[in-house]
Order: structure tokens, then C-alpha cells, then sequence
């Protein structure tokens, strides 16, 4: 017997939850589940067509209930790992797997994320960034299983609303900042934020709330949480864990952490001022959670890159190319300041970057007014168009591309490559939205991408095979 909130994945014997989601009703596909091999449905609404031979059971709230059942058919796995929630709107995966890097160094540690799910040497793809509530307490239970002490998992404001972590008893949560995103579900920026607020609002009291002092969310959070609160900053001088003395360089960061215990040096191939932010928010976590100072200090300087996230990609070529993750215009406008600094004066800032189908239409506008702000060359092309055509939400990037040029190429691999032999020697490339992704989203579904990386590579790697074979030179001109 399993438990299952999919009427198409059902097995033999398993207990069919019939949640109420965003764009349909579990309660439509009780017959089917019944059908499919379920022997128990669970229910809110009255059910029509019952099945002989199956057991109905009604409830005042299915989705309190399948987290109860979740936690119960789990052994309570949550209990009995030191589990780590991050949330915010950017900086969530980096943060996550920092925290996942550092403590696996001292215990057994997994993650949960955008990423992937990972434990050990092993890999999976996730299909949200926060999991069902089965899938999450599923595999919670392998890595316990497997040896894990300790979890950390992304929690989007989406996760936090539709009840997927309700179940999870978080003994550290972490929030990193909240801009502008989701509207397209939340609305509002209120509503936004009190999905975000749950974390801190269902802490247990013996648990600790890692809040960035810098952020205007702070004094709130502070309030809402019955948790012991910790803070970390830059710019807030009664910060717990505060980063001071900040050097930047093209790649790497170095400060000095004041925190309770002293004074600390830190060094780290994690670049930009945001990245400090996420190293400050996993350092405090990690140092709450009993990692001694001097380990996390050690390890910050070990760091892997997280991929898609600020990753500079290195093929030989003579200019600068950066792939990340970012999607909003908060995230947009730091990856710019950042590749304005290391952009030599003569050099040239490129672009390449979509939006998501019916995803919050409004950002759209801003993301192309932030384009032609600080790039000086604009790359427009397709990004998880869903059921969206790629030239309309190009058009309605381009209203915020007043004075500048911008190119559209539908075709993603073709507008990276277009941008890629437009670069010359001095330049930056960014590339923004998918990161690692291994998929786009279309009409029909998730459809098969290569990561933005990944397509970067080989084509750097393939201009560089011509150029040694005497076809092409790169001058920054073939387009």
C-alpha cells in the first residue's frame, strides 16, 4: 500500500488523496483512481460513483490529511533528520547547497531543490522545486535510510501555499530576500509574502530562524516566528553574522565575518555581492546548527560551483560568458551590475535571456527595460513558452528595449550561438534563465534542452574547431 495523489500512478492497493490543486480537482478522478487499483479514497466533496469494493473516507481537509498520512506511513523521517528550509525569492539553490556542501563534510547531508535531489553520489531531476508532499517525505526516507543525518531543501512560495511541507518539522529556516515574482499565482506582493511567512510562522519554538537583517521583511518575520531568530548582513551593523571588508574580484570574494565567537577571514570562488549574502545566510545555519567555525571558514574556500548559477564558462574563448538561473528582475539587475564590473571599459555586455510562458506577463516589460539600461548588445529568444508563442513575449519584452537594438532568434541554441560569434575578445556574454536546466517547457509538455551551459560549451567548443582549422576568426563580428 502507498499513498498516491496521481489517479494515473496509482498501484494496486494504494490510498488515492483527492486534492484540490491550482488548475484541477483530485475529486474528478476518484473513479479513475478506484479503477486504477486504489482501495481507499480519501475525500472532502460527496462521491458519486463509488466503487464496490473500496473504502471511502471523508474529510473536513484532504491536504491536512495526506500530510498526516505523510508523516505517519514516513516513520515521522523528518524527526529524525536536522533539516534545513531555505525560502526567499533569489539565492535559495545556492544557499541550499551550500549549506548540503559544508555540512556533508561532517555528517551525511542531502538536498532538495531546483538542482536536483541529491544524496551521496546520486542524482535525480525533481519536478518542482518543493516536491508533493509523497515525493518529499519519499525521499526524505531514502537518504534516512541511506545514511542521511541532515536534509536541506529549497521551499518556494508555492510549496509553502499549496501545503507541501506542512508535515516537515524544519529545525533551521532560512530567508534570503523577497522581490518581485509569482504574481502570476500570488497576486499581490502581500499574499507573496505571507506564503513565504508560513515557514517562520509553523517553526517550533526550539527551532532557529535565519533572517537577513538587510532585507525589509526582517522586523516582520522577527514578529511572526515563535523560533529563536538569528540575523546576517552586510550593511546592519547589529547583524549576528555580518560580512565587512568585502573584496570583489572577477573570481572569487574575500571579507571578514563578525559573528558572536570573533572575527574570521573568509575566501571564495563565489562572486558578486548577492553571493555573500548566500554564503552569510548558509555560514550562520550551519554555524547554528554546531558546525565549528573554523570548518565552515575551511570549507567556504572548497566551494563548487553550483551549476547554472553564476557559472563562468571556460572553453579557451577570449571574452567573458556567464550562464544563470535568473528569471526576475531583481535577479536580472544584479547579474547586470555584476557583468558591468568585470566588462572591461572597452568591451561590450551581451544578452540572452526570454521570458516564461504564462508566467506573470508583467515582468516582462521591466526585464527589457533593465536590458537596454545596462547591455549594450540584446539577444531575445524562446523560454518555457508553454502555450505561448515565443515572438509575443518577445514583443512584449521589447517594449521596455526603447533606444537600443535587440535581436530575436526563436530558436534558444541558435540566439546563443548568434551571440557567441557576435562577442569579440573584450566582452561579456550573460546568459539568463534556464541555467542547467535539462528541459523546456512547451505546449504539449516538458520537451528535452541541453542547459544553457551546456549548450555554451559546445559551441564555444565548435567555433574553436573551426578557428583551428583555419575557417573562422573571432572578431566579434560572425553573426
Amino acid at each position: 500500500m502507498g499513498l498516491c495523489i496521481d489517479s494515473r500512478k496509482i498501484k494496486e492497493g494504494d490510498v488515492f488523496f483527492c486534492l484540490k490543486g491550482v488548475e484541477t480537482d483530485g475529486h474528478k478522478y476518484a473513479e479513475a483512481a478506484a479503477k486504477n487499483g486504489a482501495r481507499i479514497i480519501v475525500h472532502e466533496e460527496d462521491i458519486e460513483n463509488k466503487i464496490e469494493g473500496v473504502e471511502y473516507i471523508q474529510v473536513k481537509d484532504t491536504l491536512k490529511a495526506l500530510n498526516e498520512a505523510c508523516d505517519i506511513y514516513f516513520d515521522h523521517v523528518s524527526k529524525k533528520l536536522k533539516m534545513f528550509g531555505v525560502t526567499g525569492t533569489n539565492g535559495k539553490s545556492t544557499t541550499a547547497s551550500i549549506i548540503r556542501q559544508i555540512y556533508d563534510t561532517v555528517e551525511p547531508c542531502g538536498m532538495v531543490g531546483t538542482i536536483s535531489i541529491s544524496f551521496g553520489g546520486e542524482n535525480r531531476e525533481p519536478d518542482l522545486t518543493t516536491p508533493d508532499a509523497v515525493r518529499l517525505h519519499q525521499e526524505l526516507y531514502n537518504m534516512y535510510e541511506n545514511g542521511a543525518k541532515a536534509a536541506a531543501i529549497e521551499v518556494s512560495s508555492h510549496g509553502l501555499a499549496m501545503g507541501r511541507v506542512d508535515a516537515i518539522d524544519f529545525d533551521f529556516a532560512i530567508f534570503t530576500n523577497l522581490t518581485y515574482d509569482h504574481l502570476d499565482y500570488h497576486k499581490t506582493m502581500e499574499n507573496y509574502f505571507e506564503a513565504k511567512k508560513k515557514l517562520f510562522i509553523q517553526l517550533k519554538p526550539e527551532a532557529v530562524a535565519i533572517l537577513n537583517r538587510d532585507d525589509f521583511t526582517y522586523d516582520e518575520l522577527k514578529k511572526c516566528t515563535r523560533a529563536r531568530r538569528v540575523s546576517y548582513g552586510i550593511h546592519a551593523e547589529d547583524a549576528d553574522y555580518r560580512a565587512v571588508d568585502i573584496h570583489f574580484g572577477a573570481r572569487h570574494t574575500s571579507f571578514t565575518l563578525r559573528c558572536p565567537e570573533g572575527e574570521f577571514s573568509f575566501e571564495t570562488n563565489l562572486a558578486a555581492e548577492y553571493n555573500v549574502y548566500n554564503l552569510l545566510a548558509a555560514v550562520a545555519a550551519l554555524h547554528q546548527a554546531g558546525v565549528p567555525m573554523e570548518r565552515i571558514q575551511q570549507e567556504a574556500g572548497r566551494i563548487r560551483q553550483v551549476p547554472g548559477r553564476m557559472e563562468r564558462i571556460e572553453e579557451g574563448q577570449p571574452f567573458t560568458v556567464i550562464v544563470d538561473y535568473a528569471h526576475t528582475p531583481d535577479g536580472f539587475e544584479k547579474i547586470f551590475q555584476y557583468a558591468r564590473k568585470v566588462t572591461p571599459k572597452e568591451g561590450k555586455l551581451i544578452s540572452v535571456f526570454g521570458a516564461a510562458g504564462k508566467r506573470d506577463k508583467q515582468k516582462r516589460k521591466v526585464l527589457g527595460e533593465l536590458a537596454e539600461k545596462y547591455c549594450d548588445c540584446i539577444f531575445l529568444t524562446e523560454q518555457d513558452t508553454r502555450n505561448e508563442k515565443a515572438a509575443d513575449i518577445a514583443g512584449q519584452i521589447s517594449e521596455g528595449i526603447r533606444k537600443k537594438d535587440f535581436t530575436y532568434v526563436e530558436d534558444r541554441y541558435m540566439a546563443i550561438e548568434k551571440a557567441i560569434r557576435h562577442a569579440g575578445s573584450s566582452d561579456c556574454i550573460v546568459i539568463l534563465g534556464k541555467g542547467d536546466e535539462p528541459y523546456q517547457y512547451r505546449e504539449d509538455g516538458r520537451q528535452p534542452w541541453m542547459g544553457d551551459n551546456n549548450a555554451a560549451r559546445e559551441i564555444i567548443r565548435q567555433i574553436m574547431y573551426e578557428m583551428n582549422d583555419g575557417d573562422v576568426q573571432w572578431t566579434g563580428n560572425n553573426s
